[in-house]
């Protein structure tokens, strides 16, 4: 088989290499020489050293000049569509070879914002409704906080962008401006999400050809942690006078149980038993009602003291309600606002002379503080439990509900160690 061809263009040499697999001629090239025996000297060079490619570049092999012929012979035979076209352009986008936005049409080529604007709607979102239909927990508050940071952080950066158009570099470029603004590994991971979560999901439903997600690193760092308090500053703060009797209860209700502040809000008369109480649901002003955090309900030990004064708050309750919230609002189907627990702690804190300082002290330190307290007492396993927590993987596998020894165990060693810290009062 002959390995090149000759011909002559305006007094000028091509050669059109064979490729030896399937006999088919590459396309030519100029040899620059008007004279054969130099053309046929030129060609011989190529094939032992390779062929020059553009200024100041090593000779490219004559193999992978063959390679690309049948890339490109492949290309403008077969039947593309503009997906096809744009996986073509991305991975050449990927190499830093080009810079091209997107193709004129096709699935993926709509507005990148507007897309991600539709994808956390979470009325009209069909990534929320596939969730949903799978049982699967995404609340409307994870959708508002996402529009808030799509808003502020991916709109000024990618206006004007279509979907399809987005690579990997794009978004390694856009997470590291992102840390030179001084944000935190935590709040530079959740601006990401906002991005990353929906340009999967679009390569899930091939709506683009590729997933510039691929690769992508997250940002490592510490989280910041909530202090605690001690347990002499735990009994100042319930001895002190709150101008809120419901939130000294909730923040009492927190302390003693571990109890999130939505799992706090969320409780009703039916959740209490005689020294156990029922945490079904928690309470967010965006979703209403919803599962507790993890999508697990359960039990938790209830001191008798803490069990009259929530008796006693849904006795003031001034709605009729079938099953009243224990901390009630002014409307009868929904409970006191999250803040009011917040409010109340600080100027508790106050009145009590505690000086907080650089400590990260809120009404979440609750929990941590009474994780901390049980902690000395009880085994990990079932103090997780009861709070809830998953932090550790071995957890995962566990029983939806305590069992009946464990919460007994759990209250016992609550009621000793608040009733040594709070001075409930003497029951009548």
């Amino acid at each position: 088989m002959r390995r090149y061809y000759l011909h002559t263009r305006n007094n000028v040499f091509y050669a059109e290499l064979v490729n030896p697999e399937t006999g088919k001629r590459l396309t030519a090239r100029s040899t620059g020489k008007t004279e054969r025996d130099d053309a046929m000297l030129v060609v011989a060079q190529w094939l032992r050293d390779g062929i020059p490619v553009g200024k100041m570049r090593r000779p490219r092999p004559v193999s992978v000049a063959i390679g690309l012929d049948s890339i490109l012979s492949s290309i403008r035979k077969t039947e593309l569509n503009s997906d096809d076209a744009m996986a073509v352009v991305t991975a050449l986008k990927e190499r830093g070879l080009i810079d091209v936005t997107a193709v004129k049409s096709g699935k993926g080529s709509e507005d990148f914002i507007l897309f991600l604007q539709t994808f956390w709607d979470y009325d009209s979102s069909p990534y929320v409704r596939e969730k949903l239909a799978h049982g699967q927990s995404i609340g409307k508050r994870h959708c508002y906080e996402s529009m808030n940071r799509l808003r502020l952080y991916w709109a000024p950066v990618f206006t004007g962008r279509k979907l399809n158009s987005i690579t990997r570099t794009d978004l390694k470029d856009f997470s590291l401006s992102l840390s030179d603004k001084g944000l935190s590994a935590g709040s530079i991971n959740k601006i990401l999400v906002v991005g990353t979560t929906a340009l999967s999901w679009a390569h899930r439903e091939e709506i683009i050809p590729a997933n510039p997600t691929d690769g992508l690193v997250r940002f490592a760092g510490e989280v910041e942690k909530r202090d605690v308090f001690t347990p002499q500053e735990a009994a100042r703060i319930f001895t002190v006078e709150w101008k809120e009797r419901r939130a000294r209860i909730g923040n009492l209700l927190s302390a003693t149980t571990g109890m999130r502040a939505g799992e706090v809000l969320a409780v009703r008369r039916s959740d209490i038993e005689e020294n156990i109480l029922q945490v079904r649901h928690s309470w967010s002003d965006y979703d209403g009602l919803k599962t507790p955090k993890n999508g697990e309900t359960r039990r938790v030990p209830l001191l008798p003291e803490v069990r009259r004064e929530l008796l006693a708050l849904i006795a003031e309750n001034p709605h009729n309600c079938i099953d009243q919230y224990v901390f009630y609002s002014v409307l009868p189907d929904r409970p006191m606002d999250q803040k009011s627990l917040g409010d109340g702690l600080r100027a508790a804190i106050t009145a009590a002379g505690i000086k907080i300082g650089e400590r990260n002290i809120v009404f979440h330190s609750w929990r941590h503080y009474y994780a901390a307290l049980m902690a000395d007492r009880m085994a990990a396993d079932q103090i997780q439990r009861i709070t809830g927590h998953k932090s550790r993987a071995v957890f995962d596998a566990y029983a939806d509900h305590i069992a009946q020894e464990s919460l007994d165990a759990v209250g016992r060693e609550s009621a000793e160690v608040f009733g040594n810290i709070l001075r409930f009062p003497k029951e009548a």
